[in-house]
């Protein structure tokens, strides 16, 4: 078995994909992209009525679970979110009630199973954005689902996101993490400040060549 290289974590909107596209096109990852949609629509229906939350994040566990071994066949994959995240969302839907106590016990057996045949990555990266401009992002690229939500949702949800770090290193032994600040979305388009992160990111990748330039 090999090794995902990095796992990208943070909140919706936060900037993730932006990032794992950057990484993948000047340090020449391959990208497994995050799954949100499947042939029931789970994700909108649970946006639109709460019920169907506990089917959603099952789906969302086994789709992520079964992702990571996919990129884990290899030592050449950076990841779009992963299971390692999922929790946080179940955890909060349990405690706005979303899920009876049966059904989290039901997430957390599958959970913790899953967890044990899931490598930790070399690297993950958590993006950091203020909240206020998650809400301006998710209400610019005007995702249906996202902005029915509403600020509540989001602001739990982020809320949440705040201790990942410290609730990650109980969970899982992952020997290297970094967190980037997004706040500035100008960051991408700042040559000095992208040539220091990928600096960063490098120093976790010595033998990795960088591609100059970005694709157009």
């Amino acid at each position: 078995m090999g090794q995902i290289q990095i796992i990208m974590e943070g909140m919706t909107a936060s900037g993730k994909s932006t990032i794992v596209q950057l990484l993948s096109e000047r340090l020449g990852f391959d990208i497994m992209p995050e799954e949100f949609r499947d042939q029931y629509d789970l994700l909108s229906r649970f946006h639109h009525d709460r019920r169907w939350a506990f089917p959603m994040q099952l789906n969302f566990l086994v789709t992520r679970f079964s992702q990571y071994m996919c990129a884990s066949e290899s030592d050449n994959y950076i990841m779009d979110r992963s299971l390692f995240g999922d929790k946080i969302y179940a955890t909060l839907y349990y405690k706005q009630g979303y899920f009876r106590d049966s059904q989290f016990g039901c997430y957390l057996t599958l959970y913790d199973a899953l967890l044990k045949g899931a490598k930790p990555p070399h690297l993950l990266i958590l993006v950091h954005c203020p909240f206020e401009e998650i809400m301006r992002r998710i209400h610019a690229r005007g995702r249906e689902d996202e902005v029915a939500a509403g600020e509540g949702y989001w602001r739990a949800l982020y809320n949440a996101y705040a201790p990942f770090l410290d609730f990650l290193k109980l969970e899982v032994e992952i020997p290297n993490f970094l967190v980037l600040d997004l706040s500035d979305p100008s960051f991408i388009r700042t040559p000095s400040r992208v040539e220091h992160f990928l600096a960063q990111v490098k120093a976790f990748f010595p033998n990795r060549e960088e591609r100059s330039g970005l694709k157009n």
